[in-house]
C-alpha cells in the first residue's frame, strides 16, 4: 500500500499524485528523488494543515482540556471567594496556555517550511526507533537528516508513527525545504506523515 503523506488516503498502486488532495507521493525505494518542490509560496491540502495543527498535534489538542478542567475548578472557588486554592486550577490554566501555545509554534514552523522554504537536496543521516516513547505497544520511527544552508551543515528531526519511514535508509537522498530566515525551520518533502 502507497499512503498519500498530504491526506493519509491509500493506494494499491503507486502514482506521483494523490488523486484526493492533489499532493505529491514519496518516490518509489530505489528512486533517486521526486520531482523538485514546486516554488513559494505553496498551497497546502487543508486537510494537512488539520492534522499538523491538531489531530497529530497533542500539545494543541490536550492544551485546551487543560484549561478547560482548570476553568471548572476555578469558577466555583471565585464564586464562593476561596481565594487561595485557586492556585492549583490556576496552574492548570496556565499550563494549557503554555502547552498550546508550544503546539502551536511548533505546527506553524513546519507549515512555515512547506509554504515558502527553499527547496534543497539533503540526504538521510539516520533511521531507527525511538524508544522514549510508544503509543499501544509501537514506537514512533525518528528519522535524520542533513542539508546545506551556505556551505553550514544543518540537521533535522522527524519523529512519526508513518510506517513509509522504515523503508528510508542513510544516505538516501530527499528535497529538504527550510525557512531562510530560520534554517531550523525545515521538513523533507513530501512530508512524512
Amino acid at each position: 500500500m502507497h499512503t498519500c503523506p498530504w491526506c493519509t488516503t491509500s493506494y494499491v498502486n503507486w502514482q506521483s499524485l494523490c488523486q484526493q488532495c492533489g499532493g505529491p507521493l514519496a518516490p518509489l525505494m530505489g528512486q533517486e528523488l521526486g520531482p523538485e518542490p514546486p516554488p513559494a509560496p505553496r498551497k497546502l491540502p487543508k486537510v494537512y494543515v488539520q492534522r499538523v495543527r491538531w489531530t497529530q498535534n497533542i500539545a494543541t489538542m490536550v492544551g485546551p482540556g487543560f484549561v478547560v478542567v482548570g476553568l471548572l475548578f476555578a469558577i466555583p472557588m471565585i464564586v464562593n471567594k476561596l481565594w487561595l486554592p485557586l492556585l492549583a486550577p490556576g496552574f492548570f490554566v496556565l499550563g494549557g496556555i503554555s502547552m498550546f501555545r508550544y503546539g502551536w509554534k511548533i505546527a506553524e514552523a513546519r507549515l512555515r517550511a512547506f509554504r515558502i522554504g527553499k527547496a534543497v537536496k539533503g540526504s538521510i543521516y539516520q533511521v531507527g526507533s525511538d524508544t522514549s516513547q510508544h503509543v499501544n505497544g509501537r514506537y514512533p520511527s525518528r528519522v535524520v537528516y542533513h542539508f546545506a544552508v551556505d556551505g553550514q551543515r544543518q540537521e533535522g528531526i522527524i519523529t512519526t508513527f508513518d510506517t513509509t519511514a522504515a523503508r528510508l535508509f542513510a544516505g538516501q537522498p530527499v528535497w529538504v525545504l527550510y525557512n531562510e530566515a530560520e534554517p531550523t525551520e525545515n521538513a523533507i518533502y513530501p512530508p512524512l506523515s
